[in-house]
């Protein structure tokens, strides 16, 4: 990924200059790039992305004024942010359905379809929206992203515990059209110190919405629970956090169980 495209609108104003009348007009090195306004943290990135590419400094003012132009303009269309609460009504607030927003944005995707959970049961239940998308939509690219749990103490083989995963994933998913299903490996680590959950819970359809919450691919939290999650559009979020856990796929920190 272009990695100007992270970089806020003020760092990017001033790199432009120092491409068109400043440094960065005669060398990209990464003194002259933290010199003239990129972040430290992302001065390394910019100077592999700049040499590995090749560009004349004029390319990359132009380059850099693409992405400004294109950010005033996402400003302009204005970012949309819905807060979604589940939890006893008040009398000063109404419900949301962490449910029924989770229904909303599976219903939004075209093309490909991302969703992360931590927990899942009754999948039946909970999924059956994402398997209705998909018969609708036989080319819909869905990839559901599990937490496959080793107990505290437990010895198992980690194939003993994938084929237990397996089985169970069967009767939370009881059709035949299957998504892809990735899981964490290191939350099977033998060592209790080193091991790590997959705990995000999101959905992200075509890389223009995401859902993230709080809730997991429960009946009690998509519609008891209290709970609390944020729904992102007109934004690069949805993009960044799919591109993110594509990486990790490709990446073999998150590997196939199905």
């Amino acid at each position: 990924m272009n990695p100007f495209v992270r970089l806020p609108l003020s760092n990017l104003e001033a790199l432009r200059s120092g491409f068109v009348n400043g440094p960065l007009k005669y060398e990209v090195t990464k003194t002259a790039l933290i010199g003239s306004g990129a972040p430290i943290n992302d001065a390394d990135d910019l100077v592999g992305f700049v040499r590995a590419r090749g560009y004349p400094p004029e390319t990359l003012a132009a380059m850099v004024e693409a992405i400004i132009e294109t950010r005033r303009h996402a400003t302009d269309v204005s970012l949309s942010q819905t807060l979604v609460v589940t939890g006893p009504a008040t009398s000063q607030t109404e419900n949301l359905k962490t449910g029924a927003r989770f229904i909303q944005v599976v219903q939004h995707a075209k093309r490909e379809l991302m969703l992360a959970t931590f927990a899942l049961y009754q999948g039946d239940r909970i999924l059956e929206p994402i398997h209705d998308a998909m018969t609708l939509n036989p080319s819909l690219d869905v990839t559901l992203i599990l937490n496959v749990a080793r107990k505290y103490g437990d010895r198992t083989k980690n194939e003993d515990i994938l084929d237990s995963a397996r089985q169970e994933f069967a009767k939370n998913w009881p059709w035949p059209q299957m998504p892809s299903v990735w899981y964490f490996p290191e939350s099977l680590n033998l060592n209790s110190a080193d091991r790590a959950s997959m705990h995000a819970k999101f959905v992200i359809a075509d890389e223009e919405r995401c859902f993230i919450t709080s809730a997991n691919f429960t009946e009690a939290a998509q519609k008891k629970n209290i709970e609390v999650g944020i729904e992102l559009s007109n934004s690069l979020e949805p993009k960044l956090l799919s591109h993110y856990f594509k990486q990790l796929m490709t990446d073999g920190k998150i590997e196939r169980l199905l």
